[in-house]
């Protein structure tokens, strides 16, 4: 853009994750993903570090500017945040690259991959439902109905109720789970 015209926008996204520092794992990540080679890794959880002796790593993947690895660990898909892994080493061991796990990757909007899927069902109030019709606020989100009074009906298929219970509990009483039943926040 010549300079006047950049002087009429302004654009504003996601912040994005500080990784300063791990710029090197990061590229070592890349290079075990492009050579299908394993890798090991120690894992910051809330109850200590655990330890990944053999996974093979899919994808690097940027969701709401944080960066995750999606990696095979046994015959589980998983999602690591980058920032908590430490002590990354490539192993001498190359992995068969499984298709399916990577139309999977490519398919789904979050950063949940577990086979256990579960569908849901929200009712958005028309006084928001211009902002799940603009762009999927939900991953997976699909839309299902547009109701008389400007409402919608949404469907989702997520892995985990903390996938959506976070972001109905942000909209409340604007949004409304009709199912699965469990799943409704007190």
């Amino acid at each position: 853009f010549d300079a006047r015209l950049q002087s009429t926008l302004l654009i504003k996204g996601h912040s994005y994750e500080d990784l300063t520092g791990k710029s090197s794992v990061f590229r070592e990540l890349e290079r075990a993903i492009i050579s299908r080679r394993r890798v090991c890794c120690d894992y910051a959880k809330p109850e200590g570090e655990k330890h990944y002796p053999d996974l093979a790593p899919y994808k690097l993947i940027n969701h709401h500017g944080i960066w995750y690895l999606a990696a095979q660990d046994g015959d589980k898909v998983k999602s690591f945040s980058f920032a908590k892994i430490s002590r990354l080493r490539t192993l001498d061991l190359e992995f068969d690259w499984d298709e399916r796990i990577e139309k999977t990757l490519i398919e789904n909007d979050g950063i949940a991959f577990s086979g256990g899927k579960q569908q849901i069902v929200i009712k958005v109030d028309r006084e928001v439902a211009g902002y799940f019709k603009r762009r999927r606020l939900i991953a997976n989100q699909e839309l299902i109905k547009e109701l008389d009074d400007g409402g919608l009906i949404l469907s989702a298929r997520v892995s985990h109720a903390a996938q959506v219970l976070s972001l109905v509990r942000y909209w409340i009483p604007l949004l409304h789970l009709f199912s699965p039943e469990p799943l409704k926040p007190d």
